[in-house]
């Protein structure tokens, strides 16, 4: 396998899944933050669907190398198809349904957040708070234009001491006293280390000199929410300057959390009410695409798994075709440590062991044909014929001295000879009894009277033979001519003696008479 292969196989798919999976939490929490939806969510869902692509364009390769594998049945390619089919389906199933049910509760569950009665409770209880916030800036209101009564025609000397005596009465946190362009002719505050009191905006300033009260919820910095009420002070003398009182009451911590909890709640909700639709949408499609990631990461692991399952079984089906062809040289690659892998280390055992053997018979097939060679030479340089026979008694091996005795050629078809018939019908009835044997045989041919002399032997099962038999004759027909002639010559030799003894004549002569006269007469007279 190749470094490219290595890739795409392997790690690429692990990034994308892994790239994939950080990409939908993040869609899920899109989901959950409104503030953020919008903007992120649609370059969430275009790189999840990039990645979607990806990793399914890595698993079709795959899958559509697994089917070349299945075509060119390739060993362990079926088992590959099955165990992948069996993975996506066990799989597959229990995905389908979760979906079905997790989309099910999915809409149900968001239709149920906008239940008209939850609406109509946040809002009742916004329109409480903003009851009680307003019933609470109407009493701020009167109760400052009664102190702003009590300041009618007090001097200018004496306003800061009465503000001080107001502030100590009321409920208010500062009391201010404008005048003119917004001076600031006198002021209280609860808390010393403040200096400046709180200024007012200028087109306040302008609204209240214009005869109208001012009320309003304003956040003053680093102390929390006040009620700011604004009004004119009645001057008795038109000559007087008119100025502006302005009270500051703080609002309730307990009712500024309660109130801001409130508004939060109902602007969520308002949120939620306007991306109803989206959200159930991209609910539905982020569950969409977690299905699909479930899928092809289970596709994925079915091919990676069957891809290692068979491994090994390929290897053993490669090497078993090795064996079949003879080569017994050829290793499995090792280094499990499951049942495959002592299944693939007993292989190579075997595959050794065959070798070794392999190894062996040859080094004897080369002992036996050494063996061979030499006994064939040996049997070439006999001038003795042998023959062998099986235990049918049908010829099995011979040597050319054998053919050249015989003076034919044993390998064609010898029952068209027929001085060979009585050389089998003499030695055949040897063949039955075991031990050693010997016998003369005389043959007659056209090129006239042989003589043989045979000796035989039985063989033993050792050689393959099944009891067969050796056979070795020797042409002595010369050796017998060289007898006789010397036999006759002895004899002439004899003759011519006794021809040259006087007695020989008259021997001769009686016999001649005497068997003359044994026709005639009666023995004894004879």
């Amino acid at each position: 396998m190749n470094k490219y292969s290595h890739l795409t196989q392997n790690w690429l798919p692990v990034l994308s899944l892994l790239a994939l999976l950080l990409g939908l939490l993040l869609m899920s929490n899109a989901t959950e933050n409104s503030a953020h939806f919008g903007e992120m969510y649609s370059w969430l869902l275009l790189l999840s669907a990039l990645g979607l692509l990806l990793l399914s364009a890595l698993i079709g390769y795959s899958l559509y190398q697994l089917l070349n594998r299945f075509r060119r049945r390739e060993p362990g390619a079926r088992l590959s198809v099955r165990l992948v089919v069996f993975f996506v389906a066990i799989s597959a199933i229990p995905l389908g349904v979760v979906y079905y049910f997790s989309l099910q509760f999915l809409q149900r569950g968001i239709d149920s957040w906008f239940n008209v009665e939850v609406e109509n409770a946040l809002t009742d209880a916004l329109e409480l708070s903003r009851a009680s916030l307003t019933l609470r800036m109407r009493e701020v209101l009167k109760q400052t234009e009664r102190m702003a009564d009590e300041l009618t025609d007090v001097p200018e000397s004496n306003l800061a001491l009465r503000l001080g005596e107001l502030l100590d009465f009321s409920e208010s946190s500062e009391l201010t006293l404008f005048g003119n362009s917004g001076r600031i002719v006198a002021t209280a505050n609860f808390d010393s280390s403040v200096i400046l009191p709180s200024q007012p905006p200028e087109i306040v300033l302008l609204q209240v000199r214009q005869g109208h009260s001012y009320i309003s919820l304003d956040p003053i910095r680093d102390v929390g929410f006040h009620i700011r009420a604004l009004v004119q002070v009645p001057q008795s003398n038109p000559d007087h300057e008119p100025m502006l009182l302005q009270a500051l009451h703080p609002v309730p911590e307990r009712l500024g959390r309660l109130a801001e909890s409130v508004q939060r709640a109902f602007d969520r909700y308002r949120e939620l009410v306007f991306l109803r639709t989206p959200l159930k949408t991209s609910f539905i499609l982020t569950l969409s695409l977690v299905l699909l990631f479930g899928i092809l990461a289970a596709l994925w692991s079915a091919l990676r798994a069957a891809r290692q399952l068979v491994a090994p079984i390929r290897d053993l089906a490669q090497g078993t075709r090795a064996v079949a062809a003879g080569k017994y040289d050829q290793q499995l690659p090792a280094g499990r440590n499951d049942e495959l892998g002592f299944l693939v280390d007993s292989f190579n055992q075997m595959m050794r062991n065959l070798a070794q053997a392999r190894d062996q018979a040859e080094h004897s097939q080369q002992i036996v044909e050494q063996q061979r060679a030499y006994l064939e030479v040996v049997l070439t340089r006999l001038s003795s014929g042998v023959i062998t026979l099986d235990h049918d008694g049908l010829l099995y091996t011979y040597n050319a001295a054998a053919e050249q005795i015989l003076g034919v050629r044993l390998d064609a078809d010898t029952e068209q000879v027929s001085h060979l018939h009585s050389f089998f019908d003499a030695i055949r009835p040897h063949l039955s009894t075991p031990g050693d044997w010997r016998q003369e045989i005389t043959l007659f041919s056209s090129s006239g009277r042989q003589v043989l002399m045979c000796r035989g032997s039985s063989l033993p099962d050792t050689v393959g033979l099944q009891g067969g038999h050796v056979i070795v004759f020797d042409d002595i027909t010369n050796l017998v001519q060289v007898q006789r002639d010397a036999a006759w010559g002895e004899v002439a030799r004899r003759l011519a003696h006794e021809i040259k003894n006087p007695l020989t004549p008259i021997q001769l002569a009686a016999e001649r008479i005497r068997h003359k006269y044994l026709k005639i007469l009666e023995p004894e007279q004879a």
